[in-house]
């Protein structure tokens, strides 16, 4: 069956036509590391505070369009995020007063990542949550967010690329398993240091590929 073909136009429009998109229906998960003492090095307990990569540069996934019965892979870019709604933290993605459990400080890109730290409040449901992720529970998180502009790369047999170049990031949520296979708990300097060399060199060569085809 021949792809549909829509303009960039109506793919954003399509991508936000549910509202605020969340990255937390897909199934890949990268745990911190192994080694106990180094995880918990990561939480803050005496501040009630966890540091967070929210987009990773390894964040390429499928996504299934509904309307047109495709699959397609979505990237985001971590360089075209914008942070400054970036204010809550909830426990699901349902925003509102009652599930709203901490503020996001310190939102920012780092090292090809898009990382902040969580100040959990100190009601029972904020307190539950923060015990899950001390008792590694939980380790990953998923953001909202609105699409602005993207770049779409067709080829024949193939789903769809479409590089989210320009997003709003709104909020940020505690989930079980997230799409972003690196949005997890904050690991040390050295944690996986060379892998990180290597997605980022992979990254920067997807890009330049990318823009070089719309020239």
């Amino acid at each position: 069956m021949a792809k549909k073909q829509r303009s960039k136009a109506e793919i954003i429009a399509r991508m936000n036509e549910v509202g605020v998109m969340s990255r937390s229906c897909g199934r890949m998960v990268r745990r911190v590391s192994a080694n106990t003492q180094e995880r918990d090095s990561v939480i803050d307990v005496e501040n009630r505070s966890i540091p967070f990569v929210l987009v990773s540069n390894d964040n390429a996934g499928e996504r299934y369009d509904w309307w047109n019965d495709e699959v397609y892979i979505e990237e985001l870019d971590p360089d075209g995020a914008r942070l400054d709604e970036l204010k809550t933290f909830f426990k699901d993605h349902r925003q509102a007063v009652d599930t709203a459990i901490g503020r996001i400080e310190n939102a920012r890109v780092d090292g090809g990542e898009i990382k902040a730290d969580v100040v959990f409040g100190t009601d029972d449901d904020a307190n539950k949550v923060f015990t899950k992720y001390q008792d590694r529970i939980l380790t990953d998180v998923s953001v909202g967010y609105y699409v602005n502009d993207i770049i779409v790369t067709s080829k024949k047999d193939e789903p769809d690329h479409i590089l989210v170049t320009d997003y709003t990031i709104v909020e940020l949520s505690a989930v079980w398993k997230g799409f972003d296979k690196g949005a997890t708990m904050g690991r040390s300097h050295s944690a996986k240091k060379e892998a990180a060399k290597l997605r980022n060199t992979e990254v920067l060569r997807r890009k330049l590929n990318l823009k070089l085809k719309e020239i």
